[in-house]
């Protein structure tokens, strides 16, 4: 059986000065996405399902009948770059559209009972990966974490701005 290489941190060879990369936001997201997604891909392996495809799976089975420009703007996803991932759950037979009844012009989405069981197991095992960050971190440190990505992405990142 051949065995996976695991891919660690390199630290900076001894006497480099990194201070100012070690001081970059930037920097530091980039390193906590990359293993973030690690263990995302672990707990997904097989599912063909992405983080923007699990974003979307929970948002439709949160709001039932959300119009796609509505689940675009809860992702934070332009328009046209939403068409792919709904035609990809749409192929899968894991979302629906249908007429929304509020306006005949639009399609109204919602969960498939196979999109509904699928999500089930997804969830049970971002769960999983969620509690470890909390074990690993404290749940107050997570939270926190959690806060000051949030208040991070609402910054106005214009330099001018600042």
């Amino acid at each position: 059986m051949a065995r996976t290489a695991r891919r660690t941190t390199v630290p900076p060879a001894e006497g480099a000065n990194t201070a100012e990369l070690e001081a970059a936001v930037g920097f530091w997201l980039r390193l906590a996405q990359q293993k973030d997604m690690r263990g995302f891909n672990r707990v997904f392996a097989g599912s063909g399902v992405t983080p923007p495809l699990y974003a979307m799976l929970l948002v439709i089975s949160a709001n039932p009948g959300l119009r796609q420009t509505q689940i675009g703007e809860m992702l934070r996803i332009r328009q046209p770059n939403l068409v792919e991932p709904i035609d990809t759950l749409i192929g899968r037979g894991l979302i629906s559209r249908r007429p929304d009844p509020n306006d005949r012009r639009a399609q109204a989405i919602d969960l498939t009972p196979e999109g509904a069981l699928l999500l089930e197991r997804l969830r049970a095992g971002h769960d999983r990966l969620i509690e470890s960050y909390r074990k690993r971190f404290g749940p107050g440190r997570y939270d926190q974490l959690v806060g000051l990505l949030r208040a991070f992405v609402a910054l106005d990142a214009d330099p001018e701005n600042l």
